[in-house]
């Protein structure tokens, strides 16, 4: 039997947008997006409008302002269908994001995780050994990330490709 050709599988790693600030009163899960949280989503959503291979499917973390921030990406790329919200992506570690990043759908190639820092920083430097002061992301940072892999579970770290570090 012939070895299946490998192909790009990619990631996008959005962190969320600007949100309210911590506020003793309020639970940090329900903090949501503020008027330049929501501009900058918007923005951001509307460059990836234009890219070659954008996400098929968008995850995200169950916090408010993820939420919302995957939302206005949703709906720019018409993928309101595609976006499922994850409650371990809220409070999970960076092994949890790259063993969720494995399991994810074979018949998707290209797909967009909305979720908090430190975690995407520390995932971004595990995927692509690039140094953590060439990984920083600020609130609304988009990165894109390559893999030469034929199924999402052959993702290891290391073995990424930075192509792309965006933000507002």
């Amino acid at each position: 039997m012939a070895q299946k050709e490998k192909q790009i599988k990619t990631v996008y790693l959005l962190r969320h947008a600007k949100a309210e600030n911590q506020d003793l009163k309020k639970n940090d899960h329900e903090r949501r997006l503020i008027d330049k949280g929501i501009r900058h989503a918007g923005k951001m959503a509307k460059l990836l409008e234009d890219f070659r291979f954008p996400p098929e499917a968008i995850f995200t973390s169950s916090a408010a302002r993820a939420h919302e921030t995957a939302q206005i990406f949703a709906k720019a790329l018409k993928l309101e269908n595609q976006l499922t919200v994850e409650d371990t992506l809220y409070s999970a570690s960076q092994q949890a994001y790259l063993q969720r990043i494995q399991k994810m759908p074979e018949e998707l190639s290209s797909v967009m995780i909305v979720g908090h820092n430190p975690i995407l920083e520390d995932l971004l430097v595990t995927l692509t050994s690039r140094s953590p002061f060439h990984t920083k992301m600020p609130t609304c940072a988009l990165a894109a990330v390559h893999f030469h892999v034929t199924l999402w579970s052959e993702i290891r770290p290391a073995t990424g490709i930075l192509r792309m570090l965006l933000y507002p």
